[in-house]
């Protein structure tokens, strides 16, 4: 199973809903945040970001309630699938407690694909792109 990599992202007071927990919507963001964070600003998979990376669908599953508070949660990210010009990020936000273990909020898949801003569609990716990408799903 591929390597899944964890990244920080703050809540916000403005992210809590009238129930006094993140709104769900608010997941979609905190997702966001987390991608913009993974994706490399050096180096093969550097260039999906200058050149255009769009978001085709995406799910999660609610698995929990996630209070406001001031510690981040954690996003994790796995690249499951890779295809011609798209691929599949597995995701979850959750943390991890003192006692190891592990509570996740939501669960879910990002599928994401590589676009050619001027023709204003997809294409396929590099080799350099592909070769990060791969290099992550192992």
């Amino acid at each position: 199973m591929p390597a899944e990599q964890d990244i920080e992202v703050a809540l916000r007071w403005a992210d809590m809903d009238a129930n006094r927990h993140v709104n769900n919507v608010e997941f979609f963001r905190i997702l966001e945040e987390a991608r913009a964070r993974w994706f490399p600003t050096t180096g093969d998979g550097a260039s999906l970001l200058a050149s255009g990376i769009v978001v085709a669908s995406q799910g999660l599953d609610y698995a929990m309630p996630l209070s406001y508070r001031h510690e981040p949660v954690l996003v994790g990210l796995r690249v499951t699938r890779v295809g011609t010009s798209s691929f599949t990020l597995s995701c979850r936000i959750h943390d991890a407690s003192a006692d190891s273990d592990d509570r996740v909020y939501a669960a879910g898949n990002v599928v994401m694909v590589a676009v050619d801003d001027e023709a204003g569609r997809s294409r396929p990716f590099t080799v350099q792109e592909r070769s990060w990408l791969e290099s992550l799903s192992r």
